[in-house]
């Protein structure tokens, strides 16, 4: 989910980018475009998953957790994987398709990409996070996840975008940047007010879950790092326009994302596997960077992971 954050938060990018123009997009294209050509990659890592659903969602395990009728329709083993292979099927086609369309025939293109990316991100996010933890549910997930991947890859294109210290469109990065990590914040504090005065067990308990250490310590990390840090950090304008402590932002940024992602998903397997998800992390980045060269591609030059400026 680090990754696919990452890399759909990119094509997302590069489709608002495509409708509203501007230098931002230009100067980030050299990380958001290789971080888009990977998406392909996402299906066969999505095949373990497909194959292990018994032995990680609950409604697969206690059909009893779940409404029948949900079963039937929605919450069942055949349905996730379509709903998932749609998505990333979805989204690779248009990786694939928007580098290489121009003109007004690329700005359609980006439109329909939106709107299927904004129908599609809801479903998937569901699936792949809140079912984890069935009957749990939460109306304004989709947004929260469809946000925090443009944060994700902001803050990516923050750390790799080859761009002088002098470049007047890394402003607009930075506040772009701001302005997302400020969303994805009202959206999630919202949410857990909502919960919270709601008072309902079945959503309480996720929390109560979540009330003991690492947990807390997570959800500290994940706030501070992905929210508190990065806004105190940007709200200064010679922060937000420099290169290098925008680059420092960006880095802390995806530390709290990841922090975060640790939280939602960690707790029902129990503390031991944030070692196997760092190593997950790890092993699935050094995969995307070593075969980018090879999938990228933005209309005849190809973009690798190696031309960057990394100093």
């Amino acid at each position: 989910m680090f990754w696919a954050q990452i890399l759909v938060g990119s094509l997302s990018l590069m489709m608002i980018h495509r409708l509203t123009s501007g230098d931002w997009g230009e100067i980030i294209a050299p990380a958001t475009e290789p971080a888009a050509a990977s998406i392909p990659l996402l299906v066969p890592l999505a095949v373990p998953i497909f194959v292990a659903i018994p032995a990680l969602y609950p409604w697969a395990q206690q059909p009893s957790t779940v409404k029948p009728d949900v079963l039937l329709l929605y919450l069942n083993r055949p349905a996730f994987v379509v709903r998932s292979l749609v998505a990333l099927t979805g989204w690779s086609a248009l990786a694939f398709l928007l580098p290489r369309a121009a003109g007004a025939r690329g700005q359609l293109l980006a439109a329909f990409g939106l709107v299927f990316h904004s129908a599609i991100i809801s479903s998937v996010s569901i699936d792949w996070y809140l079912s984890m933890e069935a009957p749990f549910t939460s109306s304004s997930f989709g947004a929260s996840v469809a946000v925090s991947s443009l944060v994700a890859a902001l803050a990516w294109a923050a750390v790799w975008m080859p761009a002088p210290d002098d470049e007047p469109a890394v402003g607009d990065v930075g506040a772009l940047l701001l302005a997302t990590i400020l969303g994805i914040t009202y959206i999630d504090f919202m949410a857990v007010l909502v919960i919270w005065y709601g008072d309902l067990p079945r959503e309480e308990v996720w929390f109560v879950a979540r009330g003991d250490l690492p947990w807390t310590a997570l959800a500290v990390a994940a706030f501070a790092l992905g929210s508190l840090i990065p806004t105190l950090a940007l709200i200064q304008a010679r922060v937000r326009n420099n290169r290098r402590p925008l680059r420092a932002i960006g880095l802390t940024t995806l530390v709290g994302i990841g922090a975060n992602d640790a939280y939602l998903i960690a707790p029902p397997r129990g503390v031991a596997v944030l070692a196997s998800a760092l190593l997950s992390i790890i092993g699935i980045g050094l995969i995307i960077i070593g075969v980018t060269p090879f999938l990228a591609r933005r209309g005849p030059r190809p973009f690798a992971w190696g031309t960057l400026d990394v100093t």
